[in-house]
């Protein structure tokens, strides 16, 4: 199992470095996720303090499974419901580093697309401004004629800014703020782009994964290396940011 690294905690908030490979929450029978880790740990520590029961442990976003990176979460409803309040008003600052196959143009763009996910394969999709004028009853009409239902039944705006830190033969590393939260946004976003993220085998492409495979990478290269908002407390502006695993592969 992979270790959880604790960055900070104090009586309202905990914030970890969530490895890659690792489920946030609902992982399964059998299985180990980020929160049941974190609960844990804090039921251990309330314990040794003279406290029964098991430790609060409040979640307001998840990371997917194959993604590292900083995840906060409430020890206490208020905090947690403070942190979710943030992010449901958009004043959080969520930034991500993302190694993306191919020679990334143009180097820095505000991106946004109107994202669904098909109930066929579970997967995030892009739809046009046309496709999505057709959405009826949970089902949109591609261009093709293709009739596709959708998870949750709409689609939403994704939106996020990005610019290139460096570029080797064949990738390119961005810097990406996400200024929407959605699921898979930005593996389906690159992708749609044309450049999608090493290792990401359910948006890449034939010679992505080629070289992926050659590279031994085995993980998604997206992380998110920054998270930034008020502390539910004491209302100052915060930021933890971890290094991600992968920043040092070589281009």
């Amino acid at each position: 199992m992979k270790k959880i690294e604790y960055i900070y905690e104090d009586e309202d908030i905990i914030v970890c470095h969530k490895p890659a490979g690792i489920a946030t929450e609902g992982a399964g029978p059998g299985k180990m996720d980020l929160v049941s880790q974190v609960r844990n740990y804090l039921t251990r520590k309330s314990r040794q303090e003279g406290k029964k029961g098991p430790a609060y442990v409040g979640t307001v976003y998840r990371l997917d499974q194959p993604v590292e990176g900083v995840i906060v979460m409430g020890k206490n409803k208020k905090a947690t419901s403070n942190l979710a309040e943030q992010i449901k008003r958009h004043t959080t600052d969520k930034y991500y580093y993302a190694l993306c196959f191919g020679n990334v143009e143009p180097i820095k763009a505000h991106v946004e697309n109107y994202l669904g996910r098909r109930e066929d394969s579970g997967l995030a999709a892009i739809f046009s401004d046309d496709e999505k004028d057709t959405l009826n009853e949970s089902t949109i009409t591609s261009r093709d004629g293709e009739k596709i239902r959708l998870i949750n039944g709409d689609v939403k705006i994704a939106a996020l800014d990005y610019e290139v830190v460096s570029t080797g033969k064949e990738t390119s590393l961005l810097r990406i703020k996400l200024l929407t939260g959605r699921f898979h946004q930005i593996r389906v976003q690159m992708a749609g782009l044309g450049y999608p993220i090493i290792g990401d085998t359910k948006y890449g492409t034939e010679e992505s994964l080629r070289y992926s495979e050659e590279k031994g990478i085995k993980t998604v290269c997206l992380a998110c290396y920054k998270f930034g908002f008020k502390h539910p407390t004491t209302g100052k502006r915060v930021f933890f940011e971890i290094k991600p695993e992968f920043i040092d592969h070589e281009n």
